[in-house]
Order: C-alpha cells, then sequence, then structure tokens
C-alpha cells in the first residue's frame, strides 16, 4: 500500500511539474523595444498605433515566435545608446547595418536594403550632385545618409549641417535652408508617394552607398537568434513578400 500511495504521489508530482512547464513555455517573452516613430515607411506611428515595413515584420516575428513587445518611443540618435546601457532589447527604425556599428551592436538577418539620396525643394534649380558645390546640404543626426554625407563632402564641394531629427531638417530645406538634404532613400520613396502629382520635392542623385538594413540588439543577445528564426519563417511562408508590397517597397 506504501509503494501504491508512493507511485501515485509521484505521478501526481510529475503531472503537476509538467503542468507548471507548460504554462511557463506558453508564456510569452517580455521584449522591451526601442523605437523610431518618425523614420516612414519603416517606424512610424498612425492611428496610435507602431506601423511601418520594421513594425509589421517585428510584431509578425512576435506572433511566430511567442514575444510580448513593450514599447519605448526614442529618437533615432539615441538607440544604439540605449542598446549600449542595458534600457531596450531591440532597437527598431530603418536601421543600416554599418561596420562602425558591427563593433558595438549586433544586428539581425536584414529584411531591406536601402541607401542615400540628395534632395531639394521642388522650385530649386538644382539638378544634380554637381550643381550643389558651394551650398549646404543637411542630414539627421545619428544617421547614416549622415555617415555618406560626411564621405562625399570634399568631392562634392559642400558643407554639411547636422539635424536632430528628419522632420525638422525636411521642413528646413523646404524654407530655404540648407539648399540639400541627404535622406534614407525608402524614407523619400515613402514621401514622394504621399505627396502624389504634386511634390514639394525632387531627386537630384542616384542611389548613394546602399547597404542592409535589420534590426540591432546589444552585444551578445540570445534575442538575435529568435527574431532570425521568426524572419526565416517569414521569407519561407511569404509573409515577408507581403509586408514589402504593402508598402511599395518592391
Amino acid at each position: 500500500m506504501i509503494r501504491r500511495n508512493l507511485l501515485i504521489s509521484c505521478a501526481i508530482a510529475l503531472s503537476v511539474g509538467m503542468a507548471g512547464a507548460a504554462v511557463a513555455q506558453d508564456k510569452p517573452r517580455d521584449v522591451a523595444i526601442g523605437v523610431e516613430t518618425d523614420a516612414p515607411p519603416f517606424s512610424y506611428v498612425e492611428d496610435r498605433k507602431y506601423t511601418g515595413i520594421s513594425n509589421d515584420i517585428l510584431q509578425r516575428v512576435a506572433d511566430l515566435e511567442n514575444l510580448k513587445l513593450n514599447y519605448q518611443s526614442l529618437k533615432f540618435p539615441a538607440l544604439i545608446p540605449a542598446l549600449q546601457a542595458g534600457q531596450i532589447d531591440l532597437a527598431v527604425a530603418g536601421i543600416y547595418v554599418t561596420e562602425e556599428r558591427k563593433k558595438i551592436v549586433d544586428f539581425s538577418s536584414p529584411y531591406s536594403s536601402e541607401g542615400s539620396v540628395l534632395i531639394v525643394p521642388a522650385g530649386s534649380k538644382i539638378t544634380d550632385v554637381v550643381g550643389l558645390k558651394g551650398k549646404t546640404i543637411g542630414a539627421e543626426q545619428g544617421s547614416f545618409p549622415l555617415t555618406v554625407a560626411n564621405k562625399h563632402a570634399a568631392e562634392w564641394g559642400v558643407t554639411v549641417r547636422v539635424y536632430p531629427d528628419a522632420t525638422n531638417s525636411l521642413l528646413a530645406m523646404k524654407m530655404g535652408d540648407p539648399d540639400a538634404m541627404i535622406f534614407d532613400s525608402g524614407l523619400v520613396a515613402y514621401e514622394l508617394q504621399m505627396e502624389g502629382s504634386k511634390p514639394t520635392i525632387k531627386i537630384v542623385s542616384g542611389l548613394l552607398d546602399p547597404t542592409d538594413i535589420a534590426f540591432a540588439f546589444p552585444k551578445g543577445s540570445n534575442l538575435r537568434a529568435i527574431i532570425d528564426a521568426g524572419i526565416a519563417k517569414m521569407q519561407a511562408n511569404g509573409d515577408m513578400t507581403k509586408i514589402r508590397h504593402k508598402y511599395h517597397l518592391d
């Protein structure tokens, strides 16, 4: 009888333990997300929801990999410092993968490839890069286009001015100072699409220094493998293609 009761007790304990493990396994992993809200078409807010290519992909990955996303809105220049400080687990924007950034953060598998373009007001007499000689061009602080601008400034014969965010820099250019801006090609394509038949800007360069776009993590994060697994599933099941088509990226 004692042996039988012992076996029953063990069976109950095992059953409870397995049930507890199942509950623990089903519980979503909390992930602290640092998100830029002014980087269309990759990351922005619409109807009080985080949207754009990057956010749509991340939300789908979260569904596939059982993640709970806890968002914190940050300006682009604050994203990588927040990763380094351990304040967030993952950064979302249109983040370009560069060799310099690889030294301080890890990146997911890329989900897009973009470059930079130079733009001027629609009524500007400037029609190409040569026409920018002696002029001032603006770029967003901490952005890859700023790196491109600094790289080519001497070649183009321009002065580079730094702005805190994309919206203010674009408004400043439309008011006549600076003479031109350098932006992500995806952002410019989205802006032109929104403006329709009466654009307020025009592109005066080809695609400059194209590179990959991905999510960023603190160095050594085990979350990277989970996000990559979700991205791989989306590429296999067609979800990635659907999101890219939604934002006219292909």
